[in-house]
């Protein structure tokens, strides 16, 4: 019964590994730089197929803008600051994924589908590519923005944030000492 009270704590099975963890704030760190690096290499590259500087600034603009006017209604629907709350304390054994391993994880799908899309942007309409740019780097500013928030609440809270991987992962608390 012990065992299984465990288990159910720790979302593995008795006997089984336990869950395997990524660094909230380094992950979020890693993919909104790799994201900014991809949207001014996207940018580059529209200019080099043609696109006039000006009008790629304000098609990159454009893109920026249009994801960081969508993303408030995203994150509205996602509850942060109370799942922050519910946190639990890191279980023993806990493993935690290597920041490359977490940082492929996290590329999956919108940075690789948008990069890729915006290759396929750049072959036909560069300036289409320009606009797919600007999201990324909306993208990649909304990650860093999450970092900061996460090193807050890490403050705060006296200890570093560890996700466990999946859409409904729960949030573990390591002390400083032990992170």
């Amino acid at each position: 019964m012990v065992a299984e009270a465990e288990a159910d704590a720790t979302g593995t099975e008795a006997g089984g590994d336990a869950p395997a963890l990524v660094n909230a704030r380094v992950q979020a760190l890693l993919i909104g730089g790799l994201r900014l690096v991809l949207a001014v290499a996207a940018l580059g590259l529209s200019r080099a197929r043609g696109v006039d500087a000006g009008q790629a600034g304000l098609l990159f603009a454009l893109g920026g803008g249009l994801l960081l006017i969508a993303l408030p209604a995203s994150v509205t629907r996602r509850a942060g600051r109370p799942r922050v709350a519910e946190t639990r304390p890191l279980p023993g054994g806990a493993a935690v994924m290597p920041n490359r391993r977490a940082l492929a994880l996290a590329m999956y799908p919108s940075t690789i589908g948008l990069s890729a899309v915006t290759l396929v942007a750049l072959a036909v309409r560069p300036e289409l590519a320009a606009v797919l740019a600007g999201i990324l780097a909306g993208l990649g500013l909304a990650a860093l923005y999450s970092a900061g928030q996460l090193a807050l609440w890490e403050r705060e809270l006296g200890g570093r944030l560890y996700l466990e991987r999946g859409r409904a992962g729960r949030i573990f608390l390591a002390p400083r000492a032990q992170a």
